[in-house]
């Protein structure tokens, strides 16, 4: 009984998640739902690596001595009203940058527009002409292949022999990004993504190694500051805000921080060891939080909801009585 009900609430959640994902794409936003899944797969005490088509988790155990403290930049992004130069932006530019691989590495055209969406739809060809190279890295691809400038329309539509009002034109949000963007930085957004699953995975191996609890928190951090370098060059998601709150946490002694979320505003997570978190949210109210309180862009008093240390815990829940 217990195992038909454990199973039958594991397939509520995944339901859930998709469902929360698809809602976000009606407001126009083409969301990968990454945060609806965590929102309802979560266990405390574990991270979650999260795999999509099918959905699924995979329970990570994180090591002790560490904390994660999350901070507000106050940058406020409207990720619908901006989606066509931002977050769709990057959704279309990984989609073309994914069939411009899989034709450079080999696909037809009209093979690569019909069965290529995303970008792990070619990391199998990516690997292959790595292997051939030695080399294991799709990263390796990438860089043989698509060039580092900017692409244009014209450009893409030469490789795909195809226009791309056409591919896209199942889309309208698509189209809104078709419309607005000038260039397609393929190379880029190909690279990040690329980088950063191979970060993920690098993530949960160092949390099963062997190494000490000072040497595994170390190894985290730098795959954090690394992620936030990549959401930065290679995949601009970052702001100004952001880029100070991030540096600001860096310098008060955490071990590695990050943008969280979509991006262009929104939180930062840092990891920072125990024993100096209260002193380290202490300083980052003085330092990054007391400017917005004089300039009257936040008040004092809900400073506790901006910035706070947080432990992985459950997701949502139905709680029966």
């Amino acid at each position: 009984m217990k195992i038909r009900q454990h199973t039958s609430l594991l397939n509520y959640s995944k339901e859930l998640a998709e469902l929360t994902c698809e809602c976000e794409r009606h407001i126009g936003t083409q969301s990968g739902g990454m945060d609806q899944a965590i929102s309802v797969m979560a266990k405390p005490g574990f991270a979650e690596l999260i795999d999509f088509n099918p959905i699924r988790a995979t329970d990570v155990q994180l090591p002790g001595g560490g904390s994660f403290v999350i901070a507000h930049s106050l940058a406020e992004s409207q990720k619908a009203v901006t989606a066509a130069t931002n977050y769709n932006n990057r959704v279309v530019e990984c989609q073309l940058a994914a069939i411009v691989l899989g034709i450079k590495l080999g696909m037809k055209p009209e093979e690569a527009i019909a069965g290529v969406r995303t970008l792990s739809d070619v990391e199998g060809l990516c690997v292959s002409f790595a292997g051939s190279q030695g080399s294991s890295d799709p990263v390796l691809a990438v860089k043989e292949v698509l060039k580092e400038e900017p692409y244009t329309a014209e450009e893409i539509e030469s490789i795909i022999e195809d226009n791309l009002t056409s591919i896209l034109g199942h889309s309208p949000s698509s189209l809104d990004v078709l419309k607005a963007a000038k260039h397609f930085k393929l190379f880029q957004r190909a690279c990040h993504v690329y980088s950063e699953a191979k970060r993920v995975y690098a993530f949960k191996d160092t949390v099963s190694s062997k190494l000490s609890e000072e040497d595994m928190l170390k190894k985290l951090g730098d795959l954090m500051n690394e992620s936030h370098h990549s959401c930065s060059v290679l995949y601009e998601c970052s702001c100004p805000e952001l880029e100070e709150l991030v540096n600001k946490c860096r310098h008060n002694g955490a071990l590695g921080a990050r943008l969280t979320g979509a991006g262009w505003g929104g939180c930062a997570v840092a990891l920072v060891r125990e024993n100096i978190v209260p002193q380290f949210i202490l300083n980052l109210k003085e330092q990054f939080y007391q400017s917005r309180i004089d300039r009257g862009v936040i008040n004092k008093n809900d400073l506790g909801l901006y910035i706070f240390a947080s432990k992985p815990s459950s997701g949502a829940a139905i709680f029966r009585f």
